[in-house]
């Protein structure tokens, strides 16, 4: 897409998603012909068992599923498999499921190919999918954020699948000073999670200011569950993406955004 043909040209977008992810989505940015403003608010760091977390990679085989719900959690799980010195092999005849796109593609950079991607990526629609492909009784380790949310061992559980859930990492929020004046020369704010949403009215010291700092301005989110934890959180949305990815988000901006 050239800069002449965009609606975002000279657009200032403000990009909260974790530092380490940004660039990416930044470039795009860019090439579209919109300013990005890097304003992370989240950061990934250890989970609090981080002991449990490599124990779970190192014991995968004995699991039927493996489930992925991040390309986060594909990242930590190989990084504690080479501490160990072992590669892929250790999932043995386990079977692999991945959220979405981009967490399928972590994999296949590692020479994975995830058995199941469920058509929508979430939660609601994974556990339906994992459901139908597996059998009752059959173990199932779901790698993960700490603080992700429940739906997915809920609905397993509930249809007699044996879950084990294991932290890979956990969210904690980035402390911005500069994080107010960034948000007011933005015209276009976007967030590709949850957390990045809370992580949001965090750096403004509560929903009250976040929701009078987002007035006036383009919101867009990735998907519906970041959509909803916006709207919580008082922010009139604008545009959520079709396709849960920063390709997805950046299609929602360039339709709701004014020439």
């Amino acid at each position: 897409m050239s800069r002449s043909s965009t609606k975002l040209s000279g657009k200032r977008v403000l990009v909260t998603r974790p530092a380490h992810q940004s660039a990416q989505f930044a470039q795009m940015l860019r090439e579209a012909g919109a300013d990005p403003v890097l304003a992370p608010t989240i950061q990934l760091v250890p989970p609090d068992d981080r002991a449990a977390a490599e124990q779970a990679a190192a014991h995968a085989a004995r699991y039927a599923w493996v489930v992925f719900t991040s390309a986060n959690g594909v990242r930590v799980f190989f990084e504690h498999l080479q501490a160990r010195r072992e590669d892929a092999r250790a999932f043995g005849n386990a079977k692999i499921a991945a959220i979405g796109i981009k967490t399928s593609q972590a994999l296949l950079e590692r020479s994975v190919y995830a058995d199941l991607v469920p058509q929508s990526y979430v939660a609601e629609d994974l556990a339906g999918a994992l459901i139908a492909a597996s059998k009752p009784g059959e173990p199932i380790l779901i790698y993960r954020a700490e603080e992700a949310r429940d739906v997915l061992p809920v609905r397993l559980r509930e249809a007699g699948r044996e879950v084990d859930v294991v932290a890979a990492y956990k969210t904690v929020f980035t402390d911005d000073p500069q994080f107010a004046p960034k948000v007011a020369s933005c015209d276009i704010l976007t967030f590709t999670s949850a957390s990045t949403v809370r992580g949001f009215v965090h750096n403004l010291h509560g929903a009250a200011a976040a929701e009078h700092a987002a007035a006036g301005k383009i919101v867009a989110c990735i998907g519906p569950i970041t959509a909803d934890e916006a709207r919580k959180c008082g922010l009139d949305v604008t545009a959520t993406a079709d396709e849960f990815t920063a390709d997805g988000l950046l299609a929602a901006l360039e339709t709701v955004t004014p020439a």
